[in-house]
């Protein structure tokens, strides 16, 4: 294994191979691109010149930060890459956001215990998370 943390984003060949190779699902390759393009921080880990592990923010930059898409390739799980994916997103938090910035994720079990060592709590009882349904459309922009 040669492997290497970069802070730059992935084609989207690349990421749309990992989402497979990881469990995540396919997604529409122009979405991507564009999804990409317009994160704010993102992370890859690489073995030699294959990406095997990816997380990233989105955001305004300014007050509401989301982390999402972290994924390691199924063959390599269990070697601390998520962890480090999870490192340097929790270091670009500490330069880059402020006391009352809002960070959030959604996680899967059980994901979320890696999510608790870097600061993320479950929601307090006067709160509640919440997704919106998409209903599938014939016109739906791809």
């Amino acid at each position: 294994m040669d492997i290497s943390i970069r802070y730059e984003k992935p084609c989207a060949e690349d990421y749309v191979s990992l989402r497979l190779r990881s469990g995540m699902g396919n997604k529409n390759m122009e979405r991507c691109r564009k999804a990409l393009g317009n994160s704010i921080f993102t992370v890859s880990i690489y073995d030699n010149e294959k990406l095997i592990g990816f997380g990233r923010i989105v955001g305004d930059e300014g007050i509401t930060y989301v982390v999402s898409d972290i994924m390691v390739d199924e063959n390599y799980r269990r070697m601390g890459f998520a962890d480090e994916i999870m490192k340097a997103i929790d270091n670009y938090f500490e330069e880059n956001t402020f006391e009352d910035s809002y960070i959030c994720l959604i996680a899967n079990y059980p994901a979320d215990l890696l999510y608790n060592k870097y600061n993320f709590e479950y929601l307090p009882d006067n709160k509640c998370g919440m997704l919106r349904r998409q209903n599938p459309r014939e016109n739906r922009r791809e």
